[in-house]
Formats: C-alpha cells, sequence, structure tokens
C-alpha cells in the first residue's frame, strides 16, 4: 500500500472518502487545519527560535525532542 497525504477542500470530503473506501483503502487519519491557526503555531515557532538563538530560552537537545519534551 502507499500512503497519501492531501489537501481537499471541505465540500468534497465525503466523496473523497467514499472513493477512498470503495477502491480498497482506508482513511488513516482526518484533520481539519485552520490557516489562523498554522499562521499562529508558527509565529509561536519562529519567536521560540529567536529566543533560544539571543539566549533567552535554552535550546533542546535531539533526545529530547524525540522523547516528546
Amino acid at each position: 500500500m502507499t500512503t497519501i497525504i492531501a489537501n481537499i477542500p471541505n465540500n468534497l470530503k465525503s466523496t473523497v472518502k467514499k472513493f477512498i473506501e470503495e477502491i480498497g483503502g482506508e482513511i488513516i487519519s482526518e484533520k481539519e487545519v485552520n490557516k489562523l491557526t498554522v499562521l499562529k503555531d508558527l509565529e509561536e515557532a519562529f519567536l521560540e527560535a529567536k529566543q533560544i538563538r539571543d539566549g533567552k530560552k535554552e535550546g533542546y537537545t535531539l533526545k529530547e525532542i524525540l522523547n516528546g519534551k
């Protein structure tokens, strides 16, 4: 099997789900993404990176990232 990650319009969600199931595929994950939420999360990530770069906040080790700090 092949995994495909796709962004589709909300109004086509049920049609695409039905098609995938008809051809023997399965929906592994379903997530609705709000553009404002994504932009806010990116803004916070860049702010944190800047704070780490400026020495105002401690960075993470790879081990901490992999362990879900």
